[in-house]
């Protein structure tokens, strides 16, 4: 069996009783209209045609209108409870898609582009959708008409049924070729789609980019270019899919030609009775239906394990690990960060950091300096556990970040990036992220120290007003400072600042300044530092190279030292 459609059958599991109950309708729903076989039976019939009987077409007439209202509401059934399980169950791998993402390593999360996961998020799943809402509910009625008409068919003559057996192997071998061919094909297309998306994505989030270089005309003719490859791609899939059909019922209608004749032989014989001979053409007709439609069907089932595929690709995914039952709490977190002996590399054999030891305590506020690429983001990075050191060990308190309660970890932690990220909701929902049961007077409060409350209030919705994605409606100062109010709600022990002020205006940056004079003391603070004003006001300095640390100290300390340090203060930050 198909591992994907293994897969499938066990994830559907818990639907099971709707799914029988919903076949157990389709059984009903395929049957009713072999009653039409049996009415051509009827009225080719002696009785009938030469000595009507009216209460035997009333019988006729009754079961026809029987059959087709019975016959319409199980379809009806077995449609719902189909769609319901299905679209429940894709509901559930889009859950489970969205929190296998959100919880994936970062390590792991870096290598995949985000046009990719949105990819196997909306395209991969939606051929899941057609395929179970649409196509798995017609499926199971085709195929209880084909079987019931071919069984009915078997009864009224085995010699004619047989002969269509003769088609058989001829359409399982055409529906197999033009399955592998429209399995590859949907593959290709998806990954063209995930193309399209990644560079829809990119050219979004990078559009102030694109203008600043007037790269319009560029992106329009990447895109186009990206365009016509999933165009290409997808028209492929879709000349597959519409040559299967004619040549299916090319194979068909060869067969049933040959019925007609054979049976017009049995006739002329003597051998079937005209009557048995409309009804079996009856039956025909209703086996031929099917059989055209099962090449739609196992297309579309085709496309449908493609995405099926690229999803459990998704959701088998590594995940940040659990904690161990041995985890250690952490609580009354000071603050004392140590790093002992630290070895990292994101690519193998390029490490970053090597045998880094340094320490941060409470209370200090520890500026990282260096040149670019000596490992400054790797080291914040790795105190959230982010990421896990490949050797060495990192503390807080004594004690091993790697056997520590994560959320306890991370908890005790804020951080404040250059590059400030808001969603897209509300000011209050933005500022109460650093603590979800905040109350609004907390909120306002965090907001008056990191002096935001002066901007927000002059707003026409004050803290109600949407921010817009990625708070592209407020000014680099007004998001800092947003960020600054929600890492002041958490009242972490261990702040994180990636620079904050290095992209402002000096009336933002005092601004700020002024709130982080506020946050700073009491916390053990590790700062990704650019600019003179934040290095002096660091109690430490760690200049780091090549993934070691060169030089400890503070500012005068450093530069009285007159090693790297002050080579890198003289060449990047003399005014």
């Amino acid at each position: 069996m198909n591992p994907t459609l293994r897969r499938l059958l066990r994830e559907a599991r818990p639907f099971y009783p709707r799914l029988i109950v919903g076949s157990l309708l389709g059984v009903l729903a395929g049957v009713a209209p072999l009653t039409l076989a049996q009415v051509a039976v009827f009225l080719q019939s002696d009785v009938l045609v030469e000595h009507p009987h009216w209460d035997i077409l009333g019988l006729v007439v009754a079961l026809i209108l029987v059959s087709q209202i019975v016959g319409n509401a199980a379809a009806y059934g077995q449609a719902y409870l189909t769609a319901f399980s299905g679209q429940r169950m894709v509901a559930t791998f889009r859950a489970r898609m969205f929190e296998r993402i959100a919880r994936m390593p970062l390590r792991d999360f870096d290598r995949w582009r985000p046009g990719e996961l949105q990819a196997r998020m909306t395209s991969d799943l939606g051929l899941m959708t057609d395929a179970i809402s649409i196509s798995l509910p017609q499926f199971v009625q085709v195929t209880v008409t084909f079987v019931a008409a071919l069984v009915y068919m078997l009864y009224l003559d085995w010699f004619l049924a047989v002969v269509l057996f003769v088609a058989a192997p001829v359409i399982a071998f055409v529906v197999s070729k033009f399955n592998a061919l429209i399995v590859a094909g949907t593959k290709r297309a998806q990954e063209r789609i995930a193309d399209l998306s990644s560079n829809l994505t990119e050219v979004l989030q990078n559009e102030r980019i694109v203008k600043a270089f007037r790269r319009e005309d560029f992106e329009r003719d990447r895109f186009a270019a990206a365009n016509e490859r999933y165009f290409g791609a997808y028209m492929k899939v879709t000349q597959f899919n519409q040559t299967q059909a004619p040549v299916l019922a090319t194979v068909v209608m060869i067969a049933l030609c040959l019925i007609i004749a054979l049976t017009a032989r049995e006739v002329s014989v003597g051998r079937l009775s005209p009557a048995t001979a409309w009804g079996f053409w009856t039956a025909t007709g209703l086996l031929i239906n099917p059989m055209n439609r099962f090449s739609i069907f196992f297309a579309d089932f085709a496309r449908a394990f493609v995405g099926a595929g690229r999803v459990f690709d998704i959701l088998d995914l590594p995940i940040e690990p659990n904690d161990p039952p041995d985890a250690v709490p952490l609580s009354a977190v000071v603050g004392d960060v140590r790093f002992e002996n630290v070895t990292f590399s994101y690519d193998e054999g390029r490490p970053v950091l090597i045998n880094f030891t340094a320490e941060m305590l409470h209370g200090e506020v520890v500026a990282l300096v260096g040149p670019s690429g000596a490992g400054k983001s790797t080291i914040v990075n790795l105190v959230p556990r982010f990421y896990e050191p490949e050797g060495g060990r990192i503390t807080v308190d004594g004690t091993d970040i790697a056997n520590v309660r994560l959320g306890d970890l991370r908890n005790a932690i804020a951080i404040v990036p250059q590059e400030t990220q808001l969603f897209n909701g509300t000011i209050a929902d933005n500022i109460r992220y650093g603590r979800l049961e905040a109350r609004d007077d907390e909120i306002v409060a965090a907001a008056l120290e990191a002096n935001a409350d002066e901007f927000v209030r002059r707003l026409p919705d004050g803290y109600g007003t949407l921010v817009g994605e990625r708070g592209i409606r407020l000014s680099g100062g007004q998001r800092q400072r947003l960020a600054i109010a929600r890492a002041i709600l958490r009242d972490p022990r261990i702040l994180i600042l990636d620079e904050a002020t290095s992209a402002l205006d000096s009336h933002s940056e005092a601004l700020i300044e002024d709130a982080l004079d506020r946050l700073l003391p009491g916390r053990t603070t590790l700062i990704i530092a650019h600019r003179l004003s934040t290095i002096r006001r660091a109690t430490k300095i760690l200049y780091i190279e090549a993934g070691t640390v060169r030089e400890t100290g503070t500012h005068e300390s450093l530069i009285a030292a007159g090693g790297p340090y002050a080579d890198l203060h003289a060449a990047q930050f003399a005014r």
